[in-house]
């Protein structure tokens, strides 16, 4: 991070920056914004100037060159790697959940897992603290201050056979059971492997996860969440395996 290790790069970077935001800030300006003196502005332009980072417009003006908007995009690109790294591990120990209820910042709260989702709610006695208030059903930041249990079960897989389009595809699906089984499942979440299970779903008027189907099912299964897949018969063996190799119980349903 060389802009942040060198206080010449530093000031570099500020001043290029406050021309690109307002071209018709002068030098004066510029150093009441920074907190600096104009003598030590000065000198840091005439520097600008000779690297061909900044180019005089008329006296007491200037503006970044193309030389010093790439010079600005670099240390950008690099100031953003390190500010987004730098977040991830600020916020790795703490939990987002969905507000069971309304939630006060410092409020004392117990979260949990459910069918796969994380909530939260006031609880004198809980696990964490909400870092920000929510009203129920938004999302809530949770710092933990004891322990978090996993789900003690795996969620339950029922697959769906969906005959290969040659063999009559969705059309060969009892769109009416299938649109029952997904009402009976609620909190389930709805999966299609295959364009002809796709289709089904949609028949059956549920949108399902399509792209990473079978990786959506596996991690979803193993958060406790209920899901069911829709499978083309061509691709069913490959999902199969997959879940036995996961050790995921699952029960397959002809429509």
């Amino acid at each position: 991070m060389k802009v942040l290790l060198s206080r010449k790069d530093t000031v570099k970077f500020l001043i290029l920056s406050e021309l690109m935001k307002r071209k018709d800030s002068s030098q004066r300006d510029i150093a009441k914004k920074l907190g600096i003196t104009p003598q030590a502005v000065s000198e840091h332009f005439k520097e600008l100037i000779s690297e061909g980072l900044v180019k005089a417009v008329h006296r007491g003006y200037y503006e970044v060159t193309e030389r010093g908007k790439e010079w600005l995009r670099e240390n950008l690109f690099d100031l953003h790697s390190f500010a987004e790294d730098l977040i991830k591990k600020i916020y790795s120990d703490q939990v987002v959940a969905i507000a069971v209820g309304k939630i006060e910042e410092g409020d004392n709260v117990r979260f949990w897992i459910e069918d796969g989702y994380i909530y939260a709610k006031r609880d004198e006695k809980g696990n964490g603290v909400a870092l920000i208030s929510a009203e129920d059903g938004e999302d809530v930041l949770v710092k933990p201050t004891a322990g978090f249990e996993l789900p003690k079960e795996k969620g339950e897989i029922i697959v769906v056979k969906v005959p290969d389009v040659v063999e009559g595809g969705s059309r060969k699906v009892n769109i009416e059971k299938l649109r029952e089984l997904i009402w009976s499942r609620p909190k389930s979440i709805v999966v299609s492997v295959g364009v002809e299970a796709l289709v089904a779903s949609r028949k059956a008027g549920v949108e399902p996860i399509f792209f990473g189907g079978k990786a959506v099912c596996v991690e979803a299964a193993h958060m406790g969440s209920g899901v069911i897949v829709l499978c083309v018969e061509n691709m069913l063996d490959d999902l199969l395996r997959t879940l036995i190799d996961e050790d995921l119980k699952f029960d397959i349903k002809e429509l």
